[in-house]
């Protein structure tokens, strides 16, 4: 017998003493003491004895799946969100520690047999161990799929600086699970995924993988309640989480042994899973498009197309069975689909620019040796769709200026769609730089894509914060095109001619001799600066939820919002949601304030309010703080909430400026004082109601 089939024999002779040992170390844990006390030997057959199984299969087939078995049991072992990570770490470390040496001694007399264990755990450790740069907090509303895609997702998580923390709502009842969405309604995820057909998740379409339920003649009302309470689910979920959510179009398919029995039945089943599973994709497909339409964030993982590659029969197959653990292929599958957006959701989501590399990044050549290059227009295409939803585009390119050139085809990249180009033969760190200082952004909001090494590698020792992607690397485009996805997609997104018409009004602005104040106000006078100040509706929901929590520079109390919270806010007659859109002589500037004012203990409260760095200068926010002060009611003093931020030094000296006085929390200004001076250059237009009628004031 080889080594290898020793350590594995050995190891399964040795199963009930080695799963007893491990349970030992275990039983004084309070979610697992009541169970050990009452049956040691039940206890470990059930827990731990499956981690004994991996191990030994690990060893027997080099498949990495046992590895990530073993990994996501303990990941599951250790979940406790009232932890700290030092203490979560360190009790990690130490249970980790005793495990591996349960293993090894039960081989001691077998010297080879423990070096393969002890190489087993040298990959479990570090998979375990990795350090996490990002937390992310994820719902997971489904079955025991769940479970495995944890098992499967938890170490390639952290190979990419993720460190999952998840929560799970896994009830067969609809009612049950609507309570536990209740219960989460306040929380705040990063991400929510749904499978609603996954296993045996509704009691209905479980119901629907039992041949009796066709005999019987009960498959339409099982085929009915499994839609219908799917739907629900799913306007629930929309309805109450602001984050990115992915829902799973279900595909046909069962778990199984491939037994003969499991073969007929699910012939026996097929056309009432079938007929479920296709009136749920296509009424998923539409509330998804509806929702979206609306600046939500609905992605439809498409399971059809993720078990075309194998087939539905092997996607079933289990992996491994027993009471408590049966973790099937498709669980790998969905493990590889989440880790992309998992990473897509920690690192990418919130950026604001992606800086490319040309040479071998955006095509195949060399464009400066002028023999002609090959356009890569499936890593171009991705960048578009960015570019569309919002992220900027710029280049940071050694190459000849003159000759970086390209005339673009219709619907492709342009030299034109990207709002800085650094385009010379000077170090990549100083050209990203200068992007920062053109466009005022900050290493984190970066994502940098190059083909060679080095020069990632030194972007980002100078830029740690930034995120920085091979172009060689197919996941990296894999990435852009998941990001572009996972962002709202909504009209006038595309910030390009933002900048462009920026960079216009700061040329404008420079060239002109200002030497006073007179000469000042004469300049902005030619900008023909307007400013255009209304009450938010329901179409503007998404757009006050995204500028409250994209803003960080001119945020007066450091706000954030969920999107429920801005539609009862819009949907309350006493409160005010105001909202300023910008323009001039330049073109449009969009939305560029939001101010939220709530009646409370008599006076009204400024309980958010941003502006956008794009206008600042110009004193709108003085004519934003006017429009309120024409609504409230006469001898009612407004309080502006604040609360400094690292970053929120732009905003410090306004409320002072526009006559408010120091108070607890914030800054206050009575009723007597008069009217905010608002500069003679803006010209404004004011829609508020007056909010003499608000009953709490």
């Amino acid at each position: 017998m080889t080594q290898t089939g020793n350590a594995v024999a050995l190891l399964r002779a040795a199963r009930p003493a080695i799963a007893g040992k491990l349970a030992s170390l275990v039983a004084h844990w309070p979610k697992y003491a009541e169970a050990h006390a009452a049956d040691p030997a039940g206890f470990a057959e059930v827990e731990t004895a499956v981690l004994v199984d991996y191990v030994a299969s690990l060893i027997e087939r080099s498949d990495e799946n046992y590895r990530h078995l073993y990994v996501g049991e303990k990941a599951k072992q250790f979940h406790d969100p009232a932890a700290t990570p030092e203490d979560r770490l360190d009790r990690e470390m130490a249970l980790l520690k005793a495990e591996r040496a349960i293993f090894v001694d039960a081989l001691a007399a077998h010297p080879a047999a423990a070096e393969a264990v002890a190489h087993a755990f040298d990959a479990i450790d570090h998979a375990l161990l990795a350090p996490a740069q990002a937390t992310l907090k994820a719902l997971f509303v489904g079955d025991c799929l769940y479970l495995d895609v944890i098992a499967f997702l938890t170490a390639p998580a952290l190979a990419d600086g993720v460190r999952l923390a998840p929560t799970f709502v896994t009830s067969h009842e609809p009612g049950e699970i609507q309570a536990h969405l209740a219960r989460l309604a306040d929380e705040r995820f990063d991400v929510v995924f749904y499978s609603p057909f996954s296993y045996a998740f509704l009691a209905d379409f479980e119901a629907l993988q039992h041949p009796k339920t066709s005999l019987t003649g009960k498959a339409g009302r099982h085929i009915r309640g499994a839609v219908s309470a799917a739907e629900t689910l799913f306007d629930t979920l929309a309805d109450l989480f602001d984050c990115p959510i992915v829902v799973h179009a279900p595909a046909a398919f069962l778990r199984h042994e491939d037994s003969l029995r499991e073969r007929i039945d699910a012939i026996a089943t097929a056309p009432a899973r079938g007929a479920a599973i296709k009136a749920l994709r296509a009424s998923l497909q539409t509330r998804a498009e509806t929702r979206n339409a609306a600046g939500q964030v609905i992605h439809l993982l498409d399971e059809e197309a993720l078990i075309a590659g194998i087939g539905a029969h092997e996607a079933g197959r289990y992996l491994y069975r027993s009471d408590l653990q049966h973790p099937a292929r498709f669980g790998v599958l969905v493990a590889e689909q989440y880790r992309d957006i998992v990473y897509v959701v920690a690192w990418l989501l919130k950026r604001k620019l992606v800086a490319c590399d040309l040479d071998n990044t955006l095509w195949k050549g060399v464009i400066g040796e002028g023999l002609g290059v090959e356009h890569h227009y499936d890593r171009q295409a991705p960048l578009l769709e960015l570019k569309r939803r919002g992220v900027v585009l710029a280049i940071n390119s050694k190459n000849d200026p003159s000759k970086a050139v390209w005339e673009a085809e219709p619907g492709r990249l342009a030299l034109d769609d990207f709002v800085s180009r650094q385009i010379n033969w000077d170090p990549k760190t100083i050209n990203i730089t200068r992007i920062a200082e053109h466009l005022n952004l900050k290493a984190k909001d970066f994502v940098f894509v190059d083909d060679r090494a080095d020069e990632r590698a030194m972007v980002k020792e100078r830029f740690p914060a930034m995120a920085v992607l091979d172009a060689e690397e197919p996941r990296s485009w894999r990435l852009f095109d998941l990001w572009a996805k996972l962002l709202p997609a909504k009209p006038g997104a595309d910030r390009t001619d933002f900048y462009r018409q920026r960079d216009a009004r700061q040329s404008f602005i420079a060239n002109e001799a200002e030497t006073s104040a007179r000469e000042r106000a004469a300049l902005f006078e030619q900008l023909g600066l307007q400013l255009a100040i209304r009450e938010a509706g329901a179409d503007d929901v998404a757009r006050v939820t995204e500028l409250i929590n994209r803003t960080n520079q001119f945020n007066m109390a450091g706000s954030r919002i969920t999107r429920r919270r801005v539609e009862d806010l819009v949907a309350d007659p006493d409160a005010r949601v105001l909202i300023a859109d910008a323009a001039d002589r330049f073109g449009a500037m969009g939305t560029i304030s939001v101010l939220i004012a709530e009646p409370q203990d008599g006076r009204v409260v400024i309980s958010a309010f941003v502006l956008s760095c794009r206008v600042f200068g110009y004193g709108m926010e003085y004519a934003i703080l006017e429009a309120l002060r024409g609504a409230v009611p006469a001898g009612v003093s407004i309080f502006g909430l604040f609360q400094e931020t690292p970053h929120n030094q732009p905003c410090h000296d306004v409320y002072p400026q526009a006559g408010f006085g120091p108070a607890t929390g914030g800054w206050q200004r009575d009723a007597t004082v008069g009217p905010i001076a608002v500069a003679g250059w803006l010209k404004t237009d004011v829609a508020v109601l007056p909010m003499a009628s608000m009953q709490r004031v």
